[in-house]
């Protein structure tokens, strides 16, 4: 899809149903090609047999181009036409049986991140990958959230969580944390064409203050420690030291050597 980029978007057009309908917005189209270049390394090195995403379903075909995971499946519990249609905090799937899990902008707009995370750890196997894409609440982005989210317009609605949050959140789960991408430094405007004038902004912002980023994409694995058994301290004890003391009694006796 080609946007003229002098031309800002209608009034109109900003009053949008889903966070994918916004994807097909000039500003979105943008974020979207900066997140496919950063994501494809990732995604180029991830093998296996069956993935599955949660969230932004009509994005996952262009954005999976470089997986080399077999079998794809979308997932939602709104929807008729995709995959599966299941709610992803109680997933119809066998445990430890998917390879990759990929959730773009769905623990933001969810009453039950815990619960879906938890789902996640079950269904992924040793070593899976899980790949979480969302607004970054430390930026720009998150600032016009704050100030318009009580409007519910996509996609300033949902809560932003901060990477560090998640992260800590993935810890107590058991998950390995592998990646933290920053991605998207222009600013969140309807106006391509202002975005391609301030782009010296974007690149001052992108080298002094990255945190400033758009978007976290957090890559974590699933992490299986061995079931090694650990030995008490008193099993390993001798049973006799090693220098007994000889008898007091007969000391001119002699032993045979």
């Amino acid at each position: 899809m080609r946007f003229n980029l002098n031309k800002p978007i209608k009034k109109k057009q900003q009053k949008l149903l889903t966070i994918s309908q916004w994807y097909q917005t000039p500003l979105g189209d943008i974020l979207f090609s900066e997140l496919k270049s950063r994501l494809d390394p990732v995604l180029a090195t991830t093998f296996g047999y069956y993935s599955i995403q949660i969230g932004c379903a009509p994005n996952a075909q262009t954005l999976l181009e470089p997986c080399r995971v077999r079998y794809h499946f979308n997932l939602d519990a709104n929807s008729n036409s995709l995959d599966v249609n299941a709610h992803p905090a109680l997933l119809p799937i066998a445990s430890d049986s998917v390879d990759l899990v990929i959730l773009m902008h769905h623990l933001s707009h969810t009453k039950e991140p815990h619960a879906i995370l938890r789902e996640a750890f079950r269904v992924l196997i040793p070593e899976g990958k899980l790949i979480i894409i969302d607004f970054n609440p430390i930026s720009f982005w998150g600032l016009r959230h704050f100030f318009q989210s009580w409007l519910e317009q996509v996609p300033w609605s949902g809560h932003f969580y901060t990477a560090r949050r998640m992260t800590d959140w993935m810890k107590l789960l058991g998950f390995d944390k592998q990646k933290h991408l920053q991605v998207g430094y222009m600013l969140p405007i309807h106006h391509a064409g202002l975005i391609r004038k301030l782009s010296w902004l974007e690149k001052g912002m992108k080298s002094w203050l990255p945190f400033l980023s758009a978007l976290n994409v957090l890559v974590y694995t699933k992490n299986i420690s061995p079931m090694t058994p650990i030995r008490h301290r008193w099993v390993a004890r001798k049973l006799l030291l090693g220098k007994v003391a000889r008898p007091s009694v007969g000391r001119g006796m002699k032993y045979d050597k």
